[in-house]
Protein backbone atom coordinates (compact mmCIF):
# COMPACT_ATOMS: atom_id res chain seq x y z
CA UNK A 1 0.00 0.00 0.00
CA UNK A 2 2.90 2.04 -0.22
CA UNK A 3 2.45 5.72 -1.79
CA UNK A 4 -1.23 5.81 -1.38
CA UNK A 5 -2.73 9.04 -0.39
CA UNK A 6 -4.76 6.98 2.46
CA UNK A 7 -3.99 3.89 4.28
CA UNK A 8 -6.33 2.03 6.65
CA UNK A 9 -4.53 -0.25 8.76
CA UNK A 10 -5.40 -3.49 10.56
CA UNK A 11 -8.42 -1.51 11.65
CA UNK A 12 -10.97 -2.93 13.78
CA UNK A 13 -14.17 -2.31 15.84
CA UNK A 14 -14.96 -4.45 19.02
CA UNK A 15 -17.97 -3.99 20.87
CA UNK A 16 -18.57 -5.79 24.35
CA UNK A 17 -21.74 -7.41 24.68
CA UNK A 18 -23.62 -6.23 27.61
CA UNK A 19 -23.69 -8.97 30.26
CA UNK A 20 -21.35 -10.91 28.56
CA UNK A 21 -18.92 -11.10 31.91
CA UNK A 22 -15.80 -8.87 32.46
CA UNK A 23 -13.04 -7.56 30.31
CA UNK A 24 -10.75 -9.72 32.10
CA UNK A 25 -9.31 -13.07 30.52
CA UNK A 26 -10.82 -16.34 31.79
CA UNK A 27 -14.12 -17.83 31.88
CA UNK A 28 -15.63 -14.91 32.58
CA UNK A 29 -14.27 -12.81 29.74
CA UNK A 30 -16.39 -10.58 27.59
CA UNK A 31 -17.86 -11.67 24.65
CA UNK A 32 -17.01 -9.16 21.66
CA UNK A 33 -19.25 -8.14 18.65
CA UNK A 34 -16.50 -7.69 16.45
CA UNK A 35 -17.89 -5.22 13.51
CA UNK A 36 -15.01 -4.66 11.59
CA UNK A 37 -12.39 -7.00 11.91
CA UNK A 38 -8.87 -6.26 10.43
CA UNK A 39 -9.61 -4.16 7.47
CA UNK A 40 -6.38 -3.07 5.62
CA UNK A 41 -6.75 -0.50 2.05
CA UNK A 42 -5.08 1.82 0.43
CA UNK A 43 -6.65 4.53 -1.82
CA UNK A 44 -4.51 7.24 -4.23
CA UNK A 45 -5.89 10.72 -3.86
CA UNK A 46 -8.71 11.48 -6.31
CA UNK A 47 -9.55 7.52 -6.27
CA UNK A 48 -13.46 6.33 -5.54
CA UNK A 49 -13.15 3.33 -3.59
CA UNK A 50 -16.47 1.89 -3.32
CA UNK A 51 -17.72 -0.56 -0.32
CA UNK A 52 -20.28 -3.06 -0.64
CA UNK A 53 -21.99 -6.12 0.76
CA UNK A 54 -25.18 -7.02 2.50
CA UNK A 55 -26.32 -5.15 5.82
CA UNK A 56 -24.62 -5.71 8.92
CA UNK A 57 -21.10 -6.38 6.86
CA UNK A 58 -19.42 -3.46 8.62
CA UNK A 59 -19.74 -0.82 6.21
CA UNK A 60 -21.44 2.34 8.06
CA UNK A 61 -18.91 1.64 11.38
CA UNK A 62 -16.20 1.24 9.09
CA UNK A 63 -17.34 4.99 7.81
CA UNK A 64 -17.55 5.55 11.08
CA UNK A 65 -14.29 4.74 11.58
CA UNK A 66 -12.45 6.67 9.09
CA UNK A 67 -14.12 9.82 10.17
CA UNK A 68 -13.36 8.82 14.05
CA UNK A 69 -16.80 9.36 14.77
CA UNK A 70 -15.93 5.89 16.23
CA UNK A 71 -12.53 5.68 17.71
CA UNK A 72 -10.96 2.21 16.74
CA UNK A 73 -10.30 -0.93 18.86
CA UNK A 74 -7.22 -1.31 16.68
CA UNK A 75 -5.66 -0.40 13.85
CA UNK A 76 -5.57 3.27 12.49
CA UNK A 77 -6.18 5.52 9.36
CA UNK A 78 -3.36 7.62 7.89
CA UNK A 79 -3.72 10.32 5.36
CA UNK A 80 -0.86 11.72 4.05
CA UNK A 81 1.07 9.10 6.37
CA UNK A 82 -0.25 11.43 9.26
CA UNK A 83 -2.07 8.94 12.09
CA UNK A 84 -5.93 10.17 12.04
CA UNK A 85 -6.32 10.04 15.81
CA UNK A 86 -3.19 12.41 15.82
CA UNK A 87 -4.65 14.89 13.67
CA UNK A 88 -7.57 15.06 15.69
CA UNK A 89 -5.86 14.91 19.16
CA UNK A 90 -3.93 17.92 17.75
CA UNK A 91 -6.40 20.14 15.88
CA UNK A 92 -10.14 18.70 15.40
CA UNK A 93 -10.77 21.36 13.78
CA UNK A 94 -8.76 20.92 10.92
CA UNK A 95 -9.38 17.14 10.59
CA UNK A 96 -13.09 17.46 10.66
CA UNK A 97 -12.02 20.04 7.59
CA UNK A 98 -10.20 17.53 6.10
CA UNK A 99 -12.54 14.44 6.14
CA UNK A 100 -16.51 14.82 5.88
CA UNK A 101 -18.69 12.39 5.51
CA UNK A 102 -22.37 12.51 3.60
CA UNK A 103 -25.10 10.09 5.71
CA UNK A 104 -27.65 8.26 4.12
CA UNK A 105 -31.09 10.02 5.47
CA UNK A 106 -30.69 14.14 4.26
CA UNK A 107 -33.64 14.48 6.75
CA UNK A 108 -31.60 13.51 9.13
CA UNK A 109 -28.57 15.80 8.62
CA UNK A 110 -29.61 19.56 9.29
CA UNK A 111 -31.17 21.26 11.59
CA UNK A 112 -34.90 22.36 10.97
CA UNK A 113 -34.90 25.23 12.48
CA UNK A 114 -32.13 26.87 10.55
CA UNK A 115 -32.42 28.26 6.85
CA UNK A 116 -30.43 26.44 4.35
CA UNK A 117 -28.08 29.67 4.53
CA UNK A 118 -27.13 29.76 7.96
CA UNK A 119 -26.82 25.81 7.04
CA UNK A 120 -24.18 26.18 4.51
CA UNK A 121 -22.66 29.48 6.10
CA UNK A 122 -21.84 28.10 9.67
CA UNK A 123 -19.19 25.60 8.83
CA UNK A 124 -17.50 28.70 6.28
CA UNK A 125 -17.87 30.63 9.47
CA UNK A 126 -16.40 28.22 11.90
CA UNK A 127 -13.44 27.50 9.73
CA UNK A 128 -12.64 30.88 8.76
CA UNK A 129 -13.17 30.60 5.17
CA UNK A 130 -15.35 33.72 5.09
CA UNK A 131 -14.77 36.83 6.71
CA UNK A 132 -17.58 38.37 6.60
CA UNK A 133 -21.53 37.87 6.65
CA UNK A 134 -21.73 39.06 3.01
CA UNK A 135 -18.64 37.12 1.42
CA UNK A 136 -20.88 34.33 3.37
CA UNK A 137 -24.08 34.80 1.27
CA UNK A 138 -22.23 35.39 -2.02
CA UNK A 139 -20.48 31.91 -1.21
CA UNK A 140 -23.41 29.97 -0.43
CA UNK A 141 -25.29 31.68 -3.70
CA UNK A 142 -22.21 30.02 -5.50
CA UNK A 143 -23.02 26.61 -3.50
CA UNK A 144 -26.10 26.29 -4.70
CA UNK A 145 -25.05 27.09 -8.32
CA UNK A 146 -22.73 24.48 -8.87
CA UNK A 147 -24.92 22.46 -7.66
CA UNK A 148 -27.55 23.36 -9.87
CA UNK A 149 -30.05 24.40 -7.79
CA UNK A 150 -32.28 27.43 -8.55
CA UNK A 151 -32.49 29.65 -8.11
CA UNK A 152 -29.96 30.22 -5.07
CA UNK A 153 -31.27 33.51 -3.29
CA UNK A 154 -34.84 31.70 -3.05
CA UNK A 155 -33.59 28.32 -1.83
CA UNK A 156 -31.40 30.14 0.98
CA UNK A 157 -33.88 31.60 2.22
CA UNK A 158 -36.29 27.77 2.84
CA UNK A 159 -35.97 25.64 5.51
CA UNK A 160 -35.38 22.10 4.78
CA UNK A 161 -38.67 20.44 5.80
CA UNK A 162 -39.67 22.95 2.06
CA UNK A 163 -36.93 21.17 -0.17
CA UNK A 164 -37.16 17.85 -1.74
CA UNK A 165 -34.60 14.74 0.13
CA UNK A 166 -32.68 14.99 -3.58
CA UNK A 167 -32.12 18.54 -2.79
CA UNK A 168 -31.49 18.29 0.47
CA UNK A 169 -28.85 15.47 -0.54
CA UNK A 170 -27.57 17.87 -2.80
CA UNK A 171 -27.20 20.66 -0.13
CA UNK A 172 -25.44 18.10 2.00
CA UNK A 173 -22.40 16.99 -0.41
CA UNK A 174 -22.50 21.09 -1.65
CA UNK A 175 -21.61 21.55 2.37
CA UNK A 176 -19.27 18.73 2.29
CA UNK A 177 -17.42 20.55 -0.49
CA UNK A 178 -17.56 24.04 0.78
CA UNK A 179 -14.54 22.59 2.90
CA UNK A 180 -12.44 21.20 0.96
CA UNK A 181 -12.12 18.19 2.37
CA UNK A 182 -8.86 15.48 1.86
CA UNK A 183 -11.51 12.86 2.25
CA UNK A 184 -15.06 12.48 1.68
CA UNK A 185 -17.01 9.27 2.70
CA UNK A 186 -20.53 9.09 1.49
CA UNK A 187 -22.27 6.44 3.07
CA UNK A 188 -25.25 4.80 1.22
CA UNK A 189 -25.88 8.52 -0.15
CA UNK A 190 -28.78 8.06 -2.22
CA UNK A 191 -30.10 4.78 -1.43
CA UNK A 192 -33.39 7.01 0.82
CA UNK A 193 -33.77 8.90 -2.71
CA UNK A 194 -36.01 8.50 -5.81
CA UNK A 195 -34.82 6.41 -8.14
CA UNK A 196 -35.17 9.56 -11.05
CA UNK A 197 -32.68 12.09 -8.87
CA UNK A 198 -29.68 9.22 -7.54
CA UNK A 199 -28.37 9.48 -10.77
CA UNK A 200 -27.80 13.14 -11.19
CA UNK A 201 -26.74 13.14 -7.59
CA UNK A 202 -24.04 11.16 -7.96
CA UNK A 203 -22.94 12.29 -11.00
CA UNK A 204 -22.84 15.97 -9.15
CA UNK A 205 -20.44 14.04 -5.84
CA UNK A 206 -18.34 12.81 -8.75
CA UNK A 207 -17.66 15.98 -10.67
CA UNK A 208 -17.45 18.00 -7.62
CA UNK A 209 -14.83 15.45 -6.09
CA UNK A 210 -12.76 15.08 -9.26
CA UNK A 211 -12.41 18.88 -9.95
CA UNK A 212 -10.59 18.94 -6.44
CA UNK A 213 -9.24 15.51 -6.65
CA UNK A 214 -11.04 14.41 -3.52
CA UNK A 215 -10.81 10.86 -2.08
CA UNK A 216 -14.43 9.43 -2.06
CA UNK A 217 -15.25 6.43 0.10
CA UNK A 218 -18.79 5.31 -1.54
CA UNK A 219 -20.12 3.11 0.38
CA UNK A 220 -23.40 0.72 -0.98
CA UNK A 221 -25.36 -2.39 -1.49
CA UNK A 222 -25.75 -1.26 -4.88
CA UNK A 223 -24.16 -3.30 -7.31
CA UNK A 224 -24.98 -1.97 -10.02
CA UNK A 225 -24.42 1.39 -9.33
CA UNK A 226 -21.07 1.01 -7.86
CA UNK A 227 -19.41 -0.56 -10.67
CA UNK A 228 -19.95 3.02 -12.43
CA UNK A 229 -18.91 5.11 -9.39
CA UNK A 230 -15.89 3.65 -8.23
CA UNK A 231 -12.15 2.63 -9.63
CA UNK A 232 -11.58 0.33 -7.22
CA UNK A 233 -14.22 -1.90 -5.05
CA UNK A 234 -13.78 -3.93 -1.55
CA UNK A 235 -16.17 -6.13 -0.95
CA UNK A 236 -16.86 -6.75 2.88
CA UNK A 237 -18.39 -9.67 4.77
CA UNK A 238 -18.65 -9.91 8.37
CA UNK A 239 -16.59 -6.96 9.33
CA UNK A 240 -13.54 -8.27 6.88
CA UNK A 241 -12.56 -7.76 2.78
CA UNK A 242 -13.18 -10.74 1.35
CA UNK A 243 -12.28 -9.36 -2.25
CA UNK A 244 -10.41 -6.56 -3.57
CA UNK A 245 -9.68 -4.88 -6.72
CA UNK A 246 -10.34 -3.16 -9.65
CA UNK A 247 -13.94 -2.15 -10.32
CA UNK A 248 -14.25 -3.60 -13.32
CA UNK A 249 -12.43 -6.90 -12.63
CA UNK A 250 -14.26 -7.42 -9.37
CA UNK A 251 -17.56 -7.35 -11.52
CA UNK A 252 -16.35 -9.41 -14.61
CA UNK A 253 -14.11 -11.61 -13.06
CA UNK A 254 -15.11 -12.18 -9.10
CA UNK A 255 -12.96 -14.90 -7.20
CA UNK A 256 -14.91 -15.03 -4.17
CA UNK A 257 -17.94 -17.30 -3.51
CA UNK A 258 -19.75 -14.67 -1.95
CA UNK A 259 -18.90 -12.26 -4.68
CA UNK A 260 -19.79 -14.18 -7.57
CA UNK A 261 -23.32 -14.31 -5.34
CA UNK A 262 -24.02 -10.74 -5.17
CA UNK A 263 -23.28 -10.02 -8.08
CA UNK A 264 -25.06 -12.77 -9.79
CA UNK A 265 -28.17 -11.60 -7.90
CA UNK A 266 -27.97 -7.95 -8.74
CA UNK A 267 -30.42 -6.50 -11.76
CA UNK A 268 -27.60 -5.90 -14.44
CA UNK A 269 -28.13 -2.99 -16.61
CA UNK A 270 -26.88 -5.18 -19.17
CA UNK A 271 -29.84 -6.62 -21.14
CA UNK A 272 -27.90 -9.08 -22.91
CA UNK A 273 -26.29 -10.15 -19.46
CA UNK A 274 -27.64 -13.50 -18.12
CA UNK A 275 -26.28 -14.42 -15.12
CA UNK A 276 -28.00 -17.75 -13.65
CA UNK A 277 -28.34 -16.16 -9.47
CA UNK A 278 -26.68 -18.10 -7.31
CA UNK A 279 -28.40 -18.70 -3.99
CA UNK A 280 -27.06 -18.26 -0.43
CA UNK A 281 -28.64 -19.90 2.08
CA UNK A 282 -28.94 -18.58 5.53
CA UNK A 283 -28.37 -15.53 7.06
CA UNK A 284 -25.07 -13.80 7.74
CA UNK A 285 -23.27 -15.60 11.43
CA UNK A 286 -23.17 -14.08 14.07
CA UNK A 287 -20.32 -11.06 14.42
CA UNK A 288 -19.91 -12.01 18.16
CA UNK A 289 -16.47 -13.98 17.97
CA UNK A 290 -17.12 -15.83 14.90
CA UNK A 291 -14.62 -18.58 13.77
CA UNK A 292 -12.63 -19.91 13.92
CA UNK A 293 -12.62 -20.93 9.68
CA UNK A 294 -13.75 -18.64 7.08
CA UNK A 295 -16.89 -16.80 8.13
CA UNK A 296 -19.24 -17.50 4.98
CA UNK A 297 -18.28 -21.32 4.83
CA UNK A 298 -21.58 -22.14 6.20
CA UNK A 299 -23.35 -20.55 3.65
CA UNK A 300 -20.74 -20.98 0.91
CA UNK A 301 -21.94 -23.56 -2.40
CA UNK A 302 -18.16 -25.02 -2.46
CA UNK A 303 -16.90 -25.06 0.93
CA UNK A 304 -14.40 -27.79 2.12
CA UNK A 305 -13.38 -29.18 5.29
CA UNK A 306 -10.27 -26.46 5.66
CA UNK A 307 -12.86 -23.63 5.27
CA UNK A 308 -14.51 -24.74 8.31
CA UNK A 309 -11.37 -24.65 10.54
CA UNK A 310 -8.60 -21.80 9.03
CA UNK A 311 -9.52 -18.41 7.87
CA UNK A 312 -7.97 -18.09 4.52
CA UNK A 313 -5.29 -15.80 3.99
CA UNK A 314 -5.28 -12.92 1.90
CA UNK A 315 -3.55 -13.84 -1.46
CA UNK A 316 -2.47 -11.39 -4.43
CA UNK A 317 -3.53 -12.31 -7.99
CA UNK A 318 -3.26 -10.21 -11.12
CA UNK A 319 -2.86 -6.49 -11.17
CA UNK A 320 -4.23 -5.38 -7.66
CA UNK A 321 -6.77 -7.92 -7.50
CA UNK A 322 -6.51 -9.58 -3.71
CA UNK A 323 -8.88 -12.23 -2.32
CA UNK A 324 -9.44 -14.15 0.91
CA UNK A 325 -10.72 -17.99 0.08
CA UNK A 326 -8.90 -21.41 -0.40
CA UNK A 327 -10.74 -21.75 -3.12
CA UNK A 328 -9.82 -18.97 -4.90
Amino acid sequence: MSGNYIEIKDISKFYPVKGSGTLLGGKGSRKLVKAVNGVSVGMAQGEVLGVIGESGCGKSTLARLLTRLETPTAGDVFIGGVSTGKMLEQDAKKFYRTVQIVFQNPYDAFTPRDTIEQLLSRPLKNHGICPDRASRHERCAELLESGNLRPAEDILKRYPHELSGGQLQRIAILRAMSLDPAVIVADEPVSMLDVSVRADIINMLLEQSASKKVTVVFISHDIALTRHVADNIAVMYLGRIVEYGAAQTIIESPLHPYTKALISNCASIDIADRVEPIRIDGEPPTPIDPGPGCFFADRCPVAEEICFREYPETAARAGNHRVACHKA
